[in-house]
Parts: C-alpha cells; sequence; structure tokens
C-alpha cells in the first residue's frame, strides 16, 4: 500500500498519529470530500473488481471515485496498513423504501483505544463526515448532518440520519464481521443487474465543509449554509462537463456510456 500517494489524492501531506483517533478523523472527513461516490465505470460497461491493487489503481492512480465496496475496501486497506484493527461489515439499505432489503452494503467498525467506531466513506447522500462512536441511542452531531445509531429488534444495528425533525433509516449492519469473500455476490448483483440502482442511471456524490454536491440521473444538486440549487443537465454534454467540474471524473469511456445513457436524454 503505497500511504505517500493515497494522501496526495485526498491532498494530504501527513498524519498526525497514524493508528490513532485523530488521523483516522482526518482521513475519513478528508476521503467523501475529494474521492466521489459514483457509478460511472459500471455504465461505462466495465467490471467491478474488489481486488485491493484494483482499486487502488482505479481510485488513486487514475482519480476515479466508486461505490460502498470499492471506497470502503480501499479505507480499510489504507487504515490496516497504518495498524487499525478493522472489521468489514455487511448492510441492508433502508433508505430507498424497499420493505424487506437484501444485504448490499458495506460499512467498517474501527477499533482504536478499545473504542469501536462506525466508519463509512460510500453511501452516497448519506455518507458519514467522520467516524461515529460506536454507542447506541446517541446523537452525532457532524454539522450539518446529524446521525444515530440503534439495536434494532434482531440485533441490527440502524444508521438513522435526521431529516428535518425525522429520523431517517439509512442502513441496518448485521452485528458480525465479515470477509472479503462475502461481498461478491452483492457486488455482482449491484453492478450488473438491470434491477440495481447502480445500473439505471448515473449518480455521483461529494461532501463538502457546509453540504453536498449529488448526481441522480439528469438532477444536479448543491446544499450548503446558502441553501439549495438544482439544475437539469439536458445534454450528454453537460453531464460530462458535470462529471468533470462538479467531481473530479476525468479520461472518462465515452462511447459507451452515451450509449447506454442514450435513453436519458430523449425529449
Amino acid at each position: 500500500m503505497n500511504i505517500e500517494l493515497f494522501l496526495k489524492r485526498l491532498g494530504l501531506t501527513s498524519l498526525p498519529d497514524a493508528g490513532g483517533l485523530a488521523s483516522l478523523q482526518i482521513l475519513h472527513r478528508a476521503m467523501p470530500q475529494v474521492v466521489p461516490f459514483e457509478n460511472i465505470a459500471i455504465l461505462e460497461g466495465k467490471n467491478i473488481d474488489l481486488a485491493p491493487h484494483a482499486i487502488f489503481s482505479k481510485v488513486v492512480e487514475l482519480g476515479r471515485g466508486g461505490y460502498c465496496y470499492e471506497l470502503n475496501t480501499l479505507l480499510a486497506e489504507v487504515l490496516e496498513s497504518l495498524g487499525y484493527k478493522v472489521e468489514r461489515l455487511l448492510g441492508r439499505v433502508w433508505v430507498n423504501g424497499a420493505p424487506y432489503p437484501p444485504l448490499s452494503h458495506m460499512a467498517l467498525r474501527v477499533t482504536v483505544d478499545n473504542l469501536s467506531y462506525l466508519c463509512d466513506v460510500g453511501f452516497g447522500g448519506g455518507t458519514l463526515r467522520g467516524p461515529i462512536l460506536w454507542s447506541y441511542g446517541t446523537i452525532v452531531d457532524q454539522s450539518p448532518d446529524c446521525f444515530r445509531l440503534d439495536e434494532t429488534d434482531n440485533h441490527e444495528i440502524m444508521l438513522s440520519m435526521l431529516t428535518g425533525s425525522t429520523w431517517k433509516k439509512l442502513y441496518s449492519l448485521l452485528p458480525s464481521p465479515v470477509r472479503s469473500q462475502d461481498y461478491i455476490p452483492a457486488n455482482h448483483y449491484s453492478s450488473t443487474h438491470p434491477d440495481s440502482y447502480f445500473t439505471q442511471e448515473p449518480v455521483a456524490s461529494l461532501t463538502t465543509e457546509d453540504g453536498r454536491i449529488t448526481l441522480r440521473g439528469r438532477l444536479l444538486r448543491r446544499v450548503g449554509v446558502d441553501g439549495e440549487s438544482e439544475r437539469y443537465l439536458g445534454t450528454f454534454e453537460e453531464l460530462i462537463q458535470a462529471l468533470r467540474e462538479s467531481f473530479g471524473l476525468n479520461g472518462l469511456d465515452l462511447l459507451p456510456l452515451k450509449r447506454r445513457l442514450s435513453g436519458l436524454f430523449k425529449e
């Protein structure tokens, strides 16, 4: 693991205490501000390879982003190389409204000084801004967001996000850690099945200091202390411009991407 190159990708030069809480917080906060959650490689028709060297090449060397399996695997590999104890977790996404969602999300539990923290840099518009202490019922203020962990009736652990005055369920996690190979079926479904959220339209997200930038289909949305703005992208060329300027995605494979999205811009 080339830590120096990874830090350069995040715009960092060093860490204060490799293996300590301060470094974990710095890495977790920086990653979703720089490395976009996105599915563009899927829409380009590329195979999503979860081998750590393949993810490092894509995200660090080529400057692309990825989704939960890629981004959280990369963070796990980096943290383990720095001496952290990392457990890989598997969970169900509730935010989309499915009544019985399958196991399809990856998150991490990281232990520092005998305390456990939930870490997740790959959940799009609900991505954590930093690690949160593994403690049930405690409201965690990550301004401008608030999160909370609760134990469910089947012993899964639910992460919720405060939306207005309502707690919105994001995802629940199995309490026991899993192995890397346990993500293979979910990754295959998520990246290839026609019913998968990720095979249907472009999505991308970055956190900012005071909000988020998100793309879903043709809708580009910015939220911050100054309010919200939305813009519908009228052409494929506008989409590519938004991916480059808002999410730093360059070197895209335009021909297969344009073919895949040919129906998105039909009036």
